[in-house]
């Protein structure tokens, strides 16, 4: 018999036309395993896209490299003694208007990881990211972003999962790209129903709820879930909400994405995983004031999101920060930086393993790559492997990250070793029983 694959059950399904809901994505659920009880964290993945400047967010602050970071930046570079200071070391702070993550790090529950980055360069904004999201070496057909592949190779989502897939922006991203049961929403209280008059809604969508449960076919349980979810939602009270430990969002775009990341997590819709994708970090020009506005929005609305999960959910959240690529060693003319290659990631959560890691390839010119950039000593997919094999429970990094198999752990978090499986022999399918 013919197996049912999710993408194509979810375009069969004619009862999602009925529902119109603000960049709405979603469908039936992932139905890999058993319902709850997995253990896994919450992953919330932000990606500042437009190339952070991490000589800038995580600056050298003693020893040779800060020699050369001063020569290769006479006007732009932190001085040493405005820069935060970092526990563990005094080779590198953190941006002046970034305390939160000075706290986050001095409080071990920061991880920095040097000189990340694709294993081969791309200084394209539009390349680099499509490579990352797709989790993809260069250029390649993938037609699935690798959070798409993560779900489905997952042993452990629940089959009924309400909402598990969460980008909360007003555009998709290729990280998601394939998987129709990812909600891609800016704006939660716009998921409702809009068909017909806005005073029938509540016993339209009331009577479509009933109606769906009562009838056992795949187009009618994808109807109903997805019904079902958007009252959960609505019933959300999101302009009352106090966050835990007293934390204060930013009153900014990135503070009310993880907000929202909050509050659906606390909701028990079974979130899994949040894609973040925040802009503005291209630098070309006026970095000074532009990175000092971006970095104290970022630092405080990551401080706060842990503060907030933490009350209740301590160690059931792990958070990667990464950007599609760094900038030049060098200042430009405008006393600003341009595209780069190496970059730090933050790994942020209660089962980080605190400090640095990786290896820094140094300032000096001969070991800058090709005599301009940050050079990568660290494969961004063995950083992103450790998580989703240690923390959330999934191997299959062949089938995640295709042509991907020399994976390298890093020792970034806590949790158990699996065994990577690289090769791409399961069937990704249903195992509800749906088949035709």
């Amino acid at each position: 018999m013919k197996k049912l694959n999710r993408r194509n059950f979810i375009k069969g399904s004619g009862m999602l036309t009925l529902a119109s809901m603000g960049g709405l994505q979603l469908g039936f659920a992932k139905g890999l395993g058993q319902k709850g009880g997995s253990g896994k964290d919450l992953l919330v993945y932000v990606f500042l896209n437009g190339g952070m400047d991490g000589l800038h967010m995580v600056p050298p602050r003693s020893g040779s490299d800060y020699s050369e970071y001063v020569n290769l930046r006479p006007s732009l570079h932190i001085p040493s003694n405005a820069s935060l200071p970092l526990n563990g070391t005094s080779l590198f702070g953190m941006h002046p208007e970034a305390p939160g993550l000075q706290s986050l790090f001095n409080s071990n529950k920061m991880a920095i990881v040097h000189a990340t980055g694709l294993i081969e360069a791309n200084r394209s904004h539009f390349e680099a990211t499509r490579y990352l999201e797709l989790g993809v070496a260069g250029a390649s057909g993938a037609s699935s972003g690798w959070l798409t592949r993560y779900f489905e190779s997952s042993l452990s989502t629940p089959h009924d999962a309400i909402l598990p897939s969460l980008v909360p922006s007003y555009s998709n991203t290729d990280a998601v790209l394939g998987d129709s049961a990812s909600l891609v929403l800016a704006n939660p209280q716009d998921f409702a129903l809009q068909a017909g008059h806005w005073s029938w809604e509540d016993e339209v969508q009331a009577t479509l709820t009933e109606i769906n449960s009562q009838v056992n076919t795949p187009e009618r349980a994808s109807a109903y879930q997805t019904l079902n979810a958007s009252a959960i939602v609505q019933n959300i009270d999101w302009d009352n909400y106090t966050p835990g430990n007293g934390a204060t969002y930013p009153d900014s775009f990135i503070g009310e994405q993880l907000k929202t990341v909050a509050q659906l997590y606390k909701a028990n819709v079974d979130l899994e995983v949040a894609y973040v994708p925040t802009g503005g970090w291209d630098t070309h020009n006026n970095q000074t004031g532009v990175f000092n506005d971006l970095a104290s929005d970022l630092s405080a609305a990551l401080y706060a999101f842990y503060q907030d999960m933490s009350a209740n959910h301590s160690g059931e959240f792990t958070v990667i920060v990464q950007s599609e690529f760094g900038r030049r060693a060098y200042q430009n003319s405008d006393n600003s930086t341009d595209h780069g290659y190496g970059n730090p990631m933050f790994i942020i959560g209660d089962d980080v393993v605190p400090g640095f890691h990786g290896q820094f390839p140094g300032l000096a010119i001969n070991d800058l790559y090709e005599g301009d950039d940050v050079d990568v000593t660290v494969d961004y997919r063995d950083v992103v492997s450790e998580i989703l094999m240690k923390r959330m429970g999934n191997p299959y990094l062949g089938h995640i990250f295709p042509g991907y198999n020399d994976y390298t752990e890093l020792g970034v978090v806590n949790g158990p070793s699996l065994t990577p499986i690289y090769d791409d022999s399961f069937d990704v399918i249903f195992t509800s029983g749906f088949d035709d």
